[in-house]
């Protein structure tokens, strides 16, 4: 019998060992080709997950910065917060208010105090007056100077009741001149003067909120959009809080 020359065996032994080199070194690289795949993906939703949370930061900061770009471009500027007063909404039309029935308690009036840097002036002639008696507001004229409408998400109306006053310095008229200031009271409910408590409207041909499904409550938002005749207009947009006081401040 033919006896295998030592060279051989030493050759055999040889390549057995390269064999399971090359397969140790293919599991090293399948390993490493894992991990690659592995850091690419955490990498790109980290990356994903930044840039929509950059592109959330730039939306928000894009809708304030047009928010104030619209208050300081009107021709109207406001002077200080927007109040928003609470009060009793009388849902039921009972005349006795009953918090823990159908009555709420709700945003009935939005006050501003505005100035104008206008050479003629900005006509403030309002479409309801305040008398304190019976029912405020009270229909005074349709031959307004200026229209105020109220967007809230269950209410939109484009000629809101609204009054106003002339505190400090007045010359008498209805016109807000330079050095002049005004403050107007946009109503979203009628006051009952005799008991002091808010009713709803009567249907889409007044004003009012007509329903407890459209009043504005805690998180709400508003949006006055003021526009005098033949001036820019002005968009003052505010959210209420998460709990109402009887007095709001709406920066």
């Amino acid at each position: 019998m033919r006896q295998r020359e030592p060279g051989n065996v030493d050759n055999l032994t040889l390549t057995q060992s390269h064999t399971r080199n090359l397969g140790s070194r293919g599991f090293s690289a399948i390993e490493v080709a894992i991990f690659m795949i592995a850091a690419t993906v955490v990498a790109t939703v980290s990356a994903v997950a930044l840039m929509t949370m950059g592109a959330d930061a730039a939306q928000a900061g894009t809708q304030a910065a047009n928010r104030g770009l619209s208050e300081a471009t009107g021709s109207i500027q406001l002077r200080g917060p927007v109040i928003a007063t609470r009060g009793n909404i009388d849902i039921d039309g009972n005349d006795v208010i009953d918090l823990s029935g159908s009555d709420i308690q709700a945003i009935a009036t939005l006050k501003l105090l505005i100035s104008a840097d206008m050479a003629n002036g900005i006509d403030l002639t309002p479409p309801y007056t305040v008398d304190d008696t019976a029912v405020d507001p009270d229909f005074s004229s349709t031959q307004i100077g200026t229209v105020i409408s109220v967007i809230t998400e269950g209410f939109n109306v484009p000629s809101s009741a609204w009054s106003v006053t002339f505190p400090g310095d007045d010359n008498g008229d209805l016109f807000l001149d330079r050095g002049e200031r005004a403050e107007l009271t946009v109503w979203l409910h009628p006051l009952d003067v005799s008991n002091g408590w808010y009713d709803l409207g009567t249907g889409a041909s007044d004003p009012y909120v007509d329903s407890s499904a459209q009043a504005l409550i805690a998180r709400g938002q508003v949006t006055l959009r003021i526009t005098p005749d033949a001036a820019p207009e002005t968009a003052i947009e505010r959210t209420m809080p998460i709990e109402l006081t009887s007095t709001v401040l709406l920066d």
